[in-house]
């Protein structure tokens, strides 16, 4: 993150923390009922092979151990978030209970990062002071904040709310609308607009005032002399460029991002085609662009489908489309209107945002989330209503 001049040790230490959770919660589900665990391993095989897959991709990469952390960590990670969700739909009792259940999880997990986000400020030495440093970082808050919009919203819609319970979720949504717009990120910020027009569809006369209201009028101040004052004001740091960016005040400043992906996309494609079976090993990034590039520590691929084409073949890819084809396979037999409305505007910032940025192994920015509701109909085995 640019204006961190240093981090305090411990703050260094917290990720290798994270390691045994995953080992935790499966040791923790095997104790607590054993037959049931097992069943959860069978039923879901296609899960359990793309874990060993991408594991076994890992050892191909042996030229630094931690390409082997990650591909155990990775396959810990998927068998606990399977764990986890079976084990959420036995005790909810009900599809509607584990929908519900895994929300009201993933809504305190990214709440909770979220202000972990902001404490790790006081933590850091920023170059020109704390100001500086929350307008230097484009993404530390984007991905979180997104979710508890979307979030907001579908509780908003579908539970059996007061209308001041109402009010205070819509209060949310919009503040996470302005924070995602001024963390820059335009893929986060079109996943929260595109996602919650869902609700409303087909629309009714008072949805379609609502989004007017909720879209048209920061669209109004933002187009405005008001609106450029404010983004004028904000300290110069590479933020501000993004935002005056994304609302067209640098003028004749082509957008290149997308051109510079589909650039660094060529390369991991041109890997994949060298080792087309099982790929370049998993987190392989050196490997497969160091030599494309000056940078030793390798650029990521910034899209997790073709990087995981290019690290794990069309071994590990196959498995994955098996996978997601099952879960697929699962909502569509096994759930009611409703269920399938929000799990899709669940699903759709995964695709989004993996298609422009990198989530295949753990510690990523959207892994956890990726796989929650990657396999979260695999829950719906286990409801019988």
């Amino acid at each position: 993150m640019q204006g961190i001049e240093q981090v305090s040790p411990f703050l260094g230490l917290l990720p290798y923390f994270r390691l045994a959770i995953p080992f935790w919660i499966i040791f923790y589900c095997f104790r607590i009922n054993n037959k049931l665990a097992v069943n959860v391993l069978s039923n879901n095989w296609d899960v359990i092979l793309l874990g060993v897959s991408w594991m076994t991709s890992s050892i191909l990469s042996l030229d630094a151990v931690s390409y082997l952390l990650y591909g155990i960590w990775t396959f810990s990670s998927i068998i606990s978030i399977l764990f986890c969700i079976a084990f959420s739909s036995v005790i909810s009792g009900s599809r509607s209970g584990l929908l519900f259940t895994t929300l009201e999880v993933v809504w305190a997990g990214n709440f909770i990062i979220v202000i972990l986000d902001v404490i790790t400020i006081l933590f850091v030495k920023p170059h020109n002071g704390m100001y500086q440093l929350v307008f230097s970082s484009n993404t530390f808050w984007a991905y979180p904040t997104m979710i508890l919009g979307i979030l907001a919203i579908i509780k908003m819609k579908f539970t059996t709310s007061s209308l001041m319970r109402k009010i205070y979720l819509l209060s949310i949504f919009l503040v996470c609308t302005v924070a995602v717009y001024f963390s820059a990120r335009r893929s986060p910020l079109f996943a929260l607009i595109l996602t919650t027009t869902l609700l409303f569809i087909p629309p009714k006369a008072p949805h379609i005032i609502l989004i007017l209201i909720v879209f048209a009028f920061p669209f109004m101040m933002f187009k405005s002399g008001t609106g450029e004052k404010i983004i004028r004001s904000l300290p110069d740091s590479y933020m501000k460029y993004r935002i005056e960016r994304m609302s067209g005040l640098i003028k004749g400043r082509k957008e290149t991002s997308y051109a510079e992906r589909q650039k660094i996309w060529k390369i991991y494609l041109n890997s994949f085609y060298e080792k087309p079976v099982f790929g370049q090993g998993l987190a392989a990034v050196q490997r497969i662009t160091s030599p494309n590039n000056n940078r030793p520590e390798g650029i990521s691929a910034h899209n997790t489908f073709i990087g995981l084409l290019a690290e794990t073949g069309l071994a590990g890819t196959i498995l994955l489309s098996i996978v997601l084809g099952r879960s697929f396979y699962f909502v569509m037999i096994s759930s009611g209107a409703n269920w399938k409305k929000i799990y899709l505007m669940l699903l759709l910032p995964t695709l989004i945002i993996n298609w422009v940025e990198y989530n295949l192994i753990p510690g990523q920015i959207f892994f956890l989330y990726t796989l929650i509701i990657w396999l979260l109909p695999r829950g719906l085995i286990y409801s019988s209503r």
